[in-house]
């Protein structure tokens, strides 16, 4: 049996089932755990007619597609031949371009003089696509260099440019996890319109109204567009956001000014490098120094600079002949880095650095760099971003926490060995460093101190970058000078600069504490009492205040102690909940399992705290890990014993052949002396006027026909075991059989049975048979996956709870992320998403800016008039660039109510001269007649066997498989036409062994053979039902085939069978009916019976 799962649920399930039970595992035949790896070589190949629909807009609107499914890192030790197989083979070999689509020539020949003569009409087929989703450039990206605002990455770029190969960032993928993804590609327009989402927990973002944010409902996690939220909905954020990697050193040398930076060096290494006198000086002096040295006069040096004679005169005789002809200790920086000395040695020799102004020579006093960031400069920056006033050189620590001000001054004589003075201003002590060498140190090293003029700029990426033990002091320093712990265990830390703040909530968000912010009015803590607007950060709720406690922690007394003592509290998860989750409803449906025994129901039913419900999803699924493994078991268990039960129910028909034997009187003799029956009883179970009871029915028949027949205790037994195991109840196996309850319950666990019974034993069997087969559902792995993202992924659920349109021009700003299409952003960590596709005739027709040209909406995600009248039109009424006309795609229109293509209409009509609608549709009949006499109409008939053989043959040469020719002829029967069910079941195939073959195609797609179809069909005809329907259970049983494919592979073979016309029709009138019934809900064994027992009654 086949489960079809995507890769992440097969590796969710693998996971799962990867531990000790008994001796069984899940059987690799029936579940495929393989995770897809995607390499980038590209071979392309024709799809099927629904794949071409859905392929064939991508094409005709880009030259290829840049969304490429999901990527995931195999191990190290796994080979390229492996790894070749294990990826998604129908998004790697997706054709590319309209001339790589085969099997189509006509269309793709119509498609192509559209795009030749620049000649677009409206347009009804179907394909997926995608469209730029944008931010406003004040929007902070964590990327692999650290936290910067999205508008710094971008740059100058217009319209969609490439991005730097090293660029990452932070992306959810869709194993749960968070991981630096790849960008592509930089974007930057403007839109005319924006919406500002405000959340619980402090994000505000402004972005377009197709930017889609990752939100939970009751249904799990979706993308949804801005437009689209309502207060309420719950925007998922990362619990944990892994910053970048670490990087220790810290660049003085390149980051600070080299004109204004002077380096004291050693004696020993001025000698060495000879630093000329001049190098001790800046502008004018400078000149005349270097002058001087080369025996010019003042008056030769003024006619070669821009100095005049006198201050030239001026400085020489201020300048004795020693310091001309003596080595300089100081340089500046930029002679310094024209040396080219390693930094290790440049350590050796450095002994300070200083500031000086190139106007008037002014120094400031010198300090001692650090080469590296470690944990006492993270305290000491702390400290002084978090209650420091830093202008024109000079820094104030402001606090009342004596222990706080000795800290800040030891630091900084420690790191820089420069002196403080201590001082009291408005009654608040502080301690006042005045250095421009130490100010310009931080402001160019450290973004959290912004230069002057640039405080819009200062995020803190640095600081991302650092190890962890220097980040954790630093959010020590932070929260022991300004936070305190409200009354109500609430951390709050509030700050004048925003920025700070959300640098603080990416740190926290390193160690996995969640945190929100809000504004708020207050009076300055420097004793001013000047009222100013402040952004407060804070943290709530006893897990998060136990894991800040463990994580980071207070060093003031007092403030430990509180933390402590709410951190033990019992937990009010008010704002750490999720919304309950209908899968697990679904799944304990599905799988049989009891809900109240894996849910307690202390939960709150609509919005429990997510600890506790993520510890209860856990406990559902891996009670729905076992419950799916015993469902395989049972099934593997039932094939092994049906001969025992094909036996057992055979006795009925074997004692009524036989019991004629006991009217003889010698018989009667002899079994009445070996069974101590008497004659009389025997002679009355002769005649049928009494039957005996299973039990003695089986003693009789040994001693009759010297046959053994089975143990009905162990088969007893065993069904009572695969009743346990799934926990069915015997009303529910009854159900669809003509048993009851009760008489399922006597019959296993009765000591005895009447002889007619028996045969139930084979009706409950195949019941329990049935149900087993529905747990190992498709539905069932999809609902494992969904549940154990939810799960086992670090996610916090915040809150919408403003929406704003912004009804001005606003620049906007994106990112292409191929892999997981999305990434983290924002003044608190939370996932939005990202542009991912790309169109092929858009590319055609608008080259670089076919993104700025084309618009891709879901009708079955956005149903109904609002999607015409706001977004549609929205997008019509845009203005562009030099081109003549724009592109809308509307996927799935068939899913639009009449109303909205009414609508859609008379949209096409308003815009008809700077419009065209590309439509895709399951169903052309569903689309109104005015739209479709509008369109231009493309359908699409199934690909023939040529093509498919074609591709086939293709694809395994590039994969390196063997297939033999009945291989490809059994691939082409299997899938009727539909390239895609080609290249996953010859994927599917191809792992089963080096050769696929026939039996590996068959058996790896759950497929019965033609000629088994045909022999089947062809016995019933003949009027041999008991043969027919032992071939149908065969099928149904023994290879596990599913009851409606069975029905359709008769249907498509009916006009192989070698019947006439009449009889065809006959068969096509009874499969029409039994499909009919099926999809009403009937039992699909009973009505395949019924067909084959039609068929073999007529005449």
């Amino acid at each position: 049996m086949w489960i079809r799962a995507s890769p992440h649920e097969r590796s969710v399930l693998a996971t799962r089932f990867a531990r000790p039970r008994g001796s069984r595992v899940v059987s690799p035949r029936s579940l495929h755990f393989e995770d897809s790896l995607r390499s980038s070589s590209r071979l392309t190949a024709p799809l099927s007619p629904l794949a071409s629909l859905r392929g064939l807009a991508s094409l005709v609107l880009a030259g290829f597609i840049t969304d490429r499914g999901h990527t995931t890192t195999m191990s190290e030790g796994e080979s390229a031949s492996r790894a070749g197989r294990e990826e998604v083979w129908i998004e790697k070999y997706r054709p590319q371009t309209l001339s790589e689509v085969a099997g189509h020539e006509d269309i793709i020949e119509r498609l192509q003089s559209y795009v030749d003569r620049n000649d677009l009409s409206h347009m009804l087929f179907s394909g997926p696509a995608g469209t730029g989703k944008c931010v406003t450039g004040d929007t902070p990206v964590l990327t692999n260099s650290g936290l910067y605002q999205i508008e710094d990455i971008v740059g100058d770029a217009n319209g969609f440019e490439p991005a730097p190969s090293s660029l990452q960032v932070l992306s959810f993928a869709d194993s749960g996890k968070m991981e630096y993804s790849p960008v592509s590609h930089l974007y930057s327009d403007h839109a005319e319109t924006g919406i500002r989402i405000t959340s619980r927990d402090g994000t505000e973002m402004t972005t377009t109204p197709e930017h889609r944010y990752l939100v939970i409902t009751n249904d799990g996690l979706s993308w949804q567009p801005a437009a689209d939220l309502e207060p309420g909905d719950r925007i998922v954020r990362p619990l944990h956001a892994p910053l970048p990697e670490t990087d220790t050193d810290l660049d003085w040398l390149q980051a600070l000014d080299g004109d204004r930076t002077l380096v004291h060096v050693s004696e020993t290494f001025a000698r060495e490098h000879d630093i000329p006198p001049e190098e001790q000086f800046v502008g004018q002096k400078k000149q005349i120094i270097r002058g001087l040295r080369l025996d010019q006069t003042p008056k030769e040096i003024a006619s070669r600079t821009d100095v005049t004679r006198k201050y030239a005169t001026a400085v020489r005789r201020r300048i004795d002949s020693d310091t001309l002809e003596t080595q300089s200790t100081v340089c500046s920086l930029s002679y310094l880095r024209d040396l080219d000395v390693a930094q290790s040695r440049l350590q050796d020799h450095i002994i300070a650095i200083q500031r000086v102004a190139t106007s008037n020579g002014r120094r400031s006093p010198p300090i001692s760099p650090v080469w590296e960031v470690s944990p006492e400069i993270g305290e000491f920056l702390g400290l002084a971003v978090s209650e420091a006033q830093i202008e024109d050189g000079r820094i104030k620590f402001y606090n009342t926490d004596e222990q706080l001000l000795d800290r800040f001054e030891s630091l900084a004589q420690r790191l820089f060995g420069i002196e403080s003075k201590r001082g009291t201003q408005k009654d608040v002590p502080y301690v006042g460093i005045n250095s421009r060498s130490l100010t310009a140190f931080l402001e160019s090293c450290f973004d959290v101190f912004p230069a002057k003029g640039e405080s819009d700029r200062a995020i803190g990426n640095r600081l991302t970058r650092a190890d962890e033990k220097t980040r954790r002091r630093f959010l020590r320093a932070v929260f022991d000078a300004e936070s305190h712990v409200s009354k109500n265990g609430i951390i709050e830390l509030s700050q004048k600069d925003g920025r700070l703040i959300t640098l603080l909530s990416y740190l926290l968000a390193g160690f996995g504490i969640p945190s929100r912010r809000k504004t708020k009015h207050k009076a300055a803590t420097n004793g001013s009492g000047t009222e100013r607007q402040y952004e407060t950060l804070l943290i709530s709720g006893a897990s998060h205040l136990a894991r800040f406690e463990d994580e980071v922690g207070f060093s003031i007394d007092y403030k430990r102690e509180a933390l402590t003592r709410h951190a033990s509290k019992e937990g009010n998860p008010n704002h750490d909940t999720m919304p309950v989750q209908t899968a697990v409803d679904s799944l304990c449906d599905e799988l049989n399992l009891s809900k109240s025994a894996l849910v307690p129901k202390s939960l709150n039913p609509e919005t429990p705290g997510r600890e506790r419900y993520r510890h209860a999803l856990d406990d559902v699924i891996e009670a729905a890990s076992e419950r799916l493994e015993a469902a395989q078991e049972v099934r593997e268990t039932l094939v092994a014993v049906r001969p025992t039960i094909q036996k057992v129910s055979s006795v009925p028909i074997r004692w009524a052949e036989t019991r004629h034997a006991l009217t003889e009187r010698s018989a009667q003799s002899a079994v009445a002396e070996s069974t101590g029956i008497s004659a009389s009883r025997l002679a009355e179970y002769g005649t049928g006027d009494r039957n005996p009871y299973a039990g003695r029915a089986f003693d009789l028949l040994e001693k009759l026909d010297a046959n053994d027949y089975p143990d009905i205790g162990e088969l007893k037994a065993t069904l009572r075991g695969a009743v346990d195991s799934l926990d069915l109840e015997y009303s529910a196996i009854a159900n669809g059989t003509h048993l009851r309850g009760t008489d399922i319950k006597n019959l296993l666990t009765n000591n005895d049975h009447s002889i007619k019974s028996l045969t139930r034993f084979e009706t409950v069997a195949t019941r329990i048979d049935e149900m087993a087969s529905e747990m190992l559902s498709a539905k069932a792995v999809e609902l494992v996956a969904t549940l154990d993202t939810l799960a086992t992924a670090r996610l916090y659920f915040d809150e919408v709870t403003e929406i704003e349109t912004v009804d001005e021009p606003i620049h906007v700003y994106d990112l292409t992320v191929p892999t997981h299409r999305n990434y983290v952003a924002g003044e608190v960590p939370t996932v939005v998403h990202n542009t991912t596709s790309a169109m092929a005739i858009a590319r055609e027709l608008y080259g670089d800016d076919w993104q700025d040209n084309f618009l891709e909406l879901n009708a079955s995600d956005q149903r109904g008039i609002d999607v015409i009248r706001d977004r549609v039109k929205s997008f019509a009424r845009t203005s562009f660039g030099g081109y003549e006309y724009r592109i809308i795609f509307l996927d799935e229109a068939d899913a639009l109510t009449s109303e909205a293509q009414s609508a859609l209409r008379r949209t096409m009509e308003q815009f008809s001269n700077n419009v065209r609608f590309i439509l895709s549709c399951n169903y052309s009949s569903q689309i109104i007649d005015p739209i479709q006499s509008r369109c231009a109409v493309f359908r699409f008939s199934p690909l023939g066997d040529d093509a498919i053989e074609e591709q086939i043959l293709r694809i395994a040469e590039a994969e390196g498989i063997e297939i033999t020719d009945d291989g490809v002829e059994a691939l082409i029967y299997v899938v009727g036409g539909d390239m895609r069910k080609a290249i996953n079941g010859l994927q599917a195939a191809s792992v089963t062994g080096n050769v696929v073959d026939e039996d590996a195609v068959f058996k790896i797609t759950s497929t019965a053979r033609p000629e088994e179809i045909t022999a089947m069909v062809e016995q019933a005809l003949d009027g041999d039902f008991t043969a027919a329907r032992s071939e149908l259970d065969r099928l149904l049983t023994d290879q596990g085939i599913a009851g409606g494919d069975i029905l359709d592979q008769i249907h498509r073979s009916v006009w192989e069978f070698d019947v006439g016309d009449e009889a065809a029709v006959r068969i096509l009138d009874r499969v029409g009916e039994a499909d009919y019934r099926i999809t009403e809900g009937a039992n699909e064994r009973i009505q395949l019976e019924a067909l084959l027992a039609s068929l073999a009654l007529e005449d």
